[in-house]
């Protein structure tokens, strides 16, 4: 007989992030390489800095925003 795994329960909560957007592909600010277009990234894999950094850089376009995250229950 096979046992059974019992597997943590998932839901999901809504993290605040940030919505950048560049024209140039490998575009360099607040320690990444951004990507031609939207890269979504969640405030808390940013340091205070880096935050700073990126609002402040005319070549990227920011928006405040929420993302979806799954956390154990």
């Amino acid at each position: 007989a096979a046992a059974a795994k019992q597997t943590a329960a998932k839901k999901t909560v809504k993290v605040p992030a940030l919505s950048v957007v560049s024209s140039r592909d490998g575009f360099r600010r607040g320690g990444r390489a951004w990507a031609k277009g939207e890269t979504v990234v969640a405030l808390s894999d940013l340091g205070k800095e880096q935050i700073a950094q990126i609002k402040g850089e005319a070549l990227l376009s920011v928006t405040d925003t929420e993302i979806e995250v799954e956390v154990s229950a």
